[in-house]
């Protein structure tokens, strides 16, 4: 708790105080941490209690990696020890991709027009981008696995011969304490039937079915199928056109960039290839 409060009186002091001598938190093989550098790391629009989370942990990680570069330098060679060739490699692909991105954002390059935009829904457009979606009209009861009225209530449940008799009496038996669904008259998708129930509808022929799962028995009719047409959203069609024509723009242009300014350079001979025999 003292920790804590110790914390929050250096935040507060910082923040509120500003005073120009500097606050020291933590010191590890002769390195020191003081709290500027601390806060200049601590994420803005952040709460108290987050504040204080940061706080310690920033602190705690930096004594972890002083502690262990001072391992580090102990027990490995020179030769080691030496990234230079890594770091460099990693700041020149690192100046390189900021660049790119930097020309990227050009405003004229993410620029798609009206007319770009239906041709290239037009062109992906084929029939079998039609969306169908598989549909059923059923009948479901949900058993404990190990009911008692399970035969009486399946032989109902199947009965074809006289269907409304055996609905009538299966509304009876079922009442309130088993979980049922049979009306005829409504239709379902069927990635809707799988997703909430569980149903394994689109890979079973069976118009009947009766199946034990999670510790349930269930006994599903299948009354009908069909498929419609799923309405589409057309403004989702041409947000997910745009952002992939775009995406498009940006690649042929950077690719056409680079290979512009490599070729200036091999004219203006800034850059030469020399030919190698093997």
């Amino acid at each position: 708790m003292r920790k804590i409060t110790l914390i929050f009186i250096f935040i507060t002091l910082f923040l509120s105080c500003k005073k120009s001598s500097d606050l020291l938190v933590a010191e590890a093989f002769h390195h020191k941490l003081f709290l500027s550098e601390v806060m200049t790391k601590l994420p803005s629009s952040v709460s108290k209690e987050d504040s204080l989370f940061f706080f310690e942990q920033y602190v705690n990680e930096w004594i972890v990696r002083k502690t262990l570069l001072v391992e580090a330098k102990k027990e490995l060679s020179q030769k080691e020890q030496d990234f230079s060739p890594q770091i460099e490699q990693y700041k020149e692909q690192l100046l390189i991709n900021f660049y790119l991105q930097k020309l990227s954002n050009n405003l004229s390059i993410n620029n798609v027009s009206n007319s770009e935009l239906a041709e290239f829904l037009n062109e992906t457009k084929t029939e079998e981008s039609s969306e169908y979606r598989d549909m059923i009209k059923l009948n479901y009861i949900k058993l404990s696995e190990h009911s008692k009225v399970y035969k009486t209530v399946k032989n109902l449940f199947f009965e074809e011969q006289n269907r409304v008799k055996a609905l009538q009496q299966l509304e009876k038996i079922c009442s309130d304490t088993i979980e049922y669904y049979l009306d005829s008259e409504h239709w379902f998708y069927n990635d809707f039937i799988e997703r909430e129930l569980s149903f394994p509808i689109s890979n079973n022929n069976s118009e009947k079915l009766d199946f034990v799962q999670d510790g349930y028995r269930f006994l599903v009719l299948i009354l009908d199928r069909k498929q419609q047409m799923q309405t589409k959203d057309v403004r989702e069609d041409r947000k997910i056109a745009q952002v992939l024509l775009q995406q498009q723009k940006r690649t042929t242009y950077l690719i056409n960039y680079q290979d512009s300014v490599v070729q200036k350079a091999l004219t203006e001979r800034k850059a030469v290839k020399y030919p190698v025999i093997f």
